[in-house]
């Protein structure tokens, strides 16, 4: 099975900085739930002008699909994204396979 490459572009707020301070931290955290091979989150720092808006991103890789799914429906998952949806403005997901 190949891994799976999760894109999550995400709008944050920058009205309420601790927020999105802890909205981070909360996405990061999450490198160690099993079948994560990594997790990379921070805000965008792309010189192009093609951000679109979106002013933060995470991109995870997955073991597989099987392990991105139980990702998504894991406790500590749901708790970061209670937390994000705090100071979320827009969000766009997407998933490839890697190699």
């Amino acid at each position: 099975m190949p891994p799976i490459v999760h894109t999550v572009l995400l709008d944050l707020d920058p009205a309420v900085p601790e927020q999105v301070t802890a909205a981070v931290e909360g996405l990061r955290a999450l490198v160690d739930l099993p079948g994560v091979r990594s997790m990379t989150v921070g805000p965008n720092v792309s010189p192009e002008p093609l951000s679109d808006g979106f002013t933060h991103a995470a991109v995870a890789v997955f073991e597989s699909a099987a392990a991105r799914d139980d990702y998504l429906v894991a406790p500590r998952h749901q708790d970061a994204v209670a937390v994000l949806q705090r100071c979320l403005r827009r969000v766009l997901v997407i998933d490839v396979e890697g190699s």
